[in-house]
């Protein structure tokens, strides 16, 4: 029998998971003086999980697998014609990089042989292949009216930090110390807090009732402290 107050099971799903971010986003920003660093990490964290939300349908198969570092992509909508896009760098980024406008392509080649089916994989896609996916139509307009993502060059730096330098570098921890200035966590956070929101409830990606006016509500003042703090 469980003990009085603890639960005997917990739904644990992406968006509550997510939510439960939020929640210490705000825990931090509560507290005096509030860490920064574990701001900017949860606000990784949050948009991680808004774009697998944006992107993985109903069957998760856009967001799994291990995609070639030069892959292109052939792919058409309805009866349109065929399309291409494959993988630009970004200017002043590392490993950050986006998909090429789509452009007009012959179909692609037919198998010949029997049908081999694909390997089940369920390793989710890496934050660069998410975010890149994030900003192409072939990912993200998947119904009426849905929309995809515009991140500037600058924004993509900003990601990529946020990524390597506060995900990363404490993720996969050697133990050591260094300096990290605050405007750049509070502008990171501010930026991963935004793409989340505009992701979550401005996309058309994620039908609304997925997701709670309490999330909602949360993002919202979440994002308006941090902006009161950047000023």
């Amino acid at each position: 029998m469980a003990e009085r107050g603890v639960p005997s099971a917990e739904n644990v799903n992406n968006l509550t998971l997510l939510d439960n971010s939020l929640y210490h986003v705000g825990f931090e920003l509560s507290r005096q003086p509030p860490s920064f660093f574990r701001v900017a990490r949860e606000a990784h964290l949050v948009l991680l999980r808004a774009m697998v939300e944006a992107l993985r349908g109903t069957a998760n198969l856009a967001i799994l697998g291990r995609r070639e570092r030069k892959q292109s992509v052939i792919y058409r909508s309805g009866n349109n014609p065929w399309q291409e896009i494959h993988r630009v760098a970004v200017p002043g980024c590392k490993k950050a990089w986006r998909f090429s406008p789509p452009a007009p392509c012959l179909p692609p080649a037919k198998p010949t042989g029997p049908k081999q089916l694909p390997a089940l994989d369920d390793h989710l896609l890496g934050f660069y292949d998410l975010v890149a996916m994030i900003q192409t139509e072939r990912y993200m307009v998947k119904v009426h009216e849905a929309q995809y993502a515009s991140l500037s060059d600058a924004e993509l730096r900003e990601l990529e930090w946020l990524h390597e330098h506060i995900r990363n570098e404490f993720e996969h921890y050697t133990p050591k110390s260094y300096t990290i200035g605050g405007e750049a966590l509070v502008g990171a956070s501010a930026l991963a807090l935004r793409t989340a929101q505009w992701l979550l409830f401005t996309s058309g990606t994620v039908h609304r009732i997925y997701v709670s006016r309490g999330l909602e509500r949360r993002l919202s003042w979440l994002l308006s402290h941090i902006a009161r703090l950047a000023k």
